[in-house]
């Protein structure tokens, strides 16, 4: 905790000789910035006020001469007594806390609602006042407080000691890579309809080392959904009761505002529901939309969904599922205890975690990808970001096809080594399996794989094929 100078309890001790003394009938006399009260000098407060108003990721003034300004430069002297009142301009979720000051309204919601805070300016400096909601001081909700000269405060010392390991609500945050939707077998345009939920956890993100999520249906990525090109789809969004945030999403295979996500901005406790036409092919990228929109994708709000072409792609054994996604934490991988979402690394696009599907190594161990000799598989890879490219890479084998770009229009590209992936774009690649091995799923960016988690396992089975590939020589 720090110390604070209380200044508003501050005695004036008197003296002897000139001032008089306590107990005479002189009169008494008080210093510059001090006030007579009784027998006493206390120090005397010039009270200011100031409203803001929270809309936009951003703090609006209102009256005086900060009216209409964003985020506006607080100014007071050393010794007032400063209020700071905050209105609500929007139906999301804000507060404002005050550096230094350790003071925070109550977290708003509600359209109009307004709490303040009330504090003592007894330090010289500059200090923040920001939104304390996870994401929100990054995306512009933050200013500044002017004491006296505004020197003096150098600012916080640290992001401190990492918290326990909390308690968490799924077993396991990483879906399944091979919880893939069946084959579509029709040859008709059709109503398909998709039902999303937004769920708030805490979840492992390492052994040891827990983070809320923010996620679709419970799992990073969400679920993979499959239609056909020309068919029409209902999107059914239910944000749970329990969660905190505004979440909404936007389908990259829409066609129509904001890929959905205007319809579906759904606040907790409530269901949303909009409806498009498939009309172009191909593997897409849907993620949240909800300001701040980096930090909703980051905490696992992204997902694929695959509008299957009028020409089916070409049979294979096995399909699975994967997206990469960066995470910004205040503490490094391989830190036991809660991880903290640090705003200031992702302005700064610092990753601390590259991982896929929303866990550190996650298909290493027992959750090892398994496949015989002998099979094709099919993967479908994207990148949910919100900003690392992937340079996705199967050591120890070769692309048989890649669709570019998850286009299924043009023609396959064909042995193909690595394929750049980039944040909200997707592929599709086949592969062989022709000896067995462990075959590893990699951003070939290999610090990510090897520092920050992006990486996976392909166990293969099977007969050895010594013209193939040979130890023994």
């Amino acid at each position: 905790m720090r110390k604070k100078n209380a200044l508003f309890m501050m005695m004036i001790l008197l003296t002897t000789g000139i001032s008089g003394c306590l107990g005479t009938d002189e009169e008494i006399s008080c210093g510059e910035g001090t006030e007579k009260a009784g027998d006493e000098c206390v120090a005397s407060f010039n009270e200011v006020s100031f409203t803001l108003r929270g809309e936009n990721m951003s703090y609006i003034g209102v009256g005086g001469t900060i009216d209409g300004l964003l985020n506006p430069d607080l100014l007071v002297s050393v010794g007032d007594k400063v209020t700071i009142n905050l209105i609500m301009g929007e139906v999301n979720l804000h507060d404002l806390s005050v550096e230094y000051y350790d003071v925070a309204t109550s977290q708003l919601m509600q359209l109009n609602s307004e709490d303040s805070v009330t504090f003592v300016a007894d330090l010289e400096g500059t200090f923040a006042y920001f939104c304390s909601i996870t994401g929100h001081r990054s995306a512009g909700m933050e200013g500044r407080l002017k004491v006296g000269s505004g020197v003096g405060w150098s600012g916080t010392s640290g992001v401190g000691e990492i918290g326990p390991a909390q308690s968490v609500d799924v077993e396991n945050i990483a879906l399944n890579p091979m919880d893939v939707p069946p084959l579509i077998n029709r040859s008709t345009s059709a109503e398909v309809h998709i039902h999303m939920e937004a769920v708030e956890v805490t979840a492992e993100l390492e052994p040891g080392t827990t983070f809320t999520y923010w996620t679709y249906n419970g799992t990073v990525p969400g679920p993979m959904y499959r239609a056909r090109i020309n068919d029409t789809i209902t999107v059914h969004f239910s944000n749970l009761a329990t969660n905190t945030m505004t979440h909404n999403v936007d389908f990259h295979a829409v066609t129509g505002q904001g890929g959905g996500a205007h319809a579906t901005s759904t606040a907790p406790g409530t269901t949303t529901s909009f409806s498009f036409k498939a009309m172009h092919s191909g593997l897409f990228v849907y993620h949240c939309a909800t300001p701040d929109i980096p930090t909703h994708i980051s905490k696992g709000m992204y997902g694929m969904i695959l509008i299957e072409p009028e020409t089916p792609l070409p049979e294979v054994d096995k399909e699975i599922y994967i997206m990469q996604g960066d995470i910004y934490t205040k503490w490094r991988p391989g830190t036991a205890g809660h991880q903290e979402f640090d705003d200031n690394a992702l302005f700064e696009e610092r990753p601390t975690y590259v991982v896929f599907n929303g866990k550190f190594a996650a298909f290493t161990g027992n959750d090892t990808i398994k496949a015989e000799v002998g099979e094709t598989m099919r993967i479908y890879f994207g990148v949910g970001g919100p900003n690392t490219i992937s340079s996705f890479h199967l050591i120890g084998e070769i692309f048989d096809r890649v669709y570019n770009y998850a286009g299924t229009e043009s023609p396959p590209l064909e042995s193909i080594q690595t394929v750049l992936v980039a944040p909200g774009g997707a592929v599709i690649v086949d592969v062989t399996f022709d000896v067995p091995a462990n075959y590893i799923l990699v951003d070939h960016a290999l610090t990510r794989t090897f520092h920050k988690g992006a990486v996976g396992i392909i166990e293969v089975t099977g007969p050895a094929n010594e013209t193939i590939y040979d130890e023994s020589v």
